[in-house]
């Protein structure tokens, strides 16, 4: 598939949300227990499953104050708030896994490669709609 035309940015929505297939994508540094930690300039990601347990969310320290995440880890990576909204049947079904990546600054490997790796694993779970967080 050409995800160059795949992958529109800024795509009407063509249905509602309580109908549609919700993925969440950061760049919060959040993992789940149990998964490797990112390292300082880590282009890797990783696939959280979504039915993860908040207190099983982590985040490595240290780019930015994470200190309010330990509490509650919605506040950056918002899984939990997207369970909710499915189970109140706001939104229709989460993806089986979201996606997570850590710091870098090497911006030209990010945007030439990893965005597009991204962007591959997100796609296989066939979401209608992605969430985007940063950190």
């Amino acid at each position: 598939m050409d995800l160059a035309r795949a992958c529109t940015p800024y795509t009407r929505l063509r249905r509602d949300l309580k109908d549609c297939r919700v993925a969440l994508v950061s760049t919060s540094g959040a993992y789940a227990a149990g998964m490797e930690p990112y390292t300082d300039n880590d282009l890797s990601f990783r696939q959280i499953p979504a039915d993860t347990e908040t207190r099983d969310i982590r985040f490595v320290p240290g780019h930015f104050d994470t200190s309010k995440a330990a509490i509650d880890a919605n506040i950056l990576f918002p899984a939990e708030r997207l369970r909710d909204l499915a189970g109140f049947g706001e939104i229709g079904q989460l993806s089986d896994y979201h996606i997570a990546m850590g710091l870098t600054t090497e911006l030209r490997k990010l945007k030439e490669q990893v965005s597009w790796d991204i962007a591959k694993a997100i796609l296989q779970t066939r979401p209608d709609v992605v969430v985007l967080t940063g950190g």
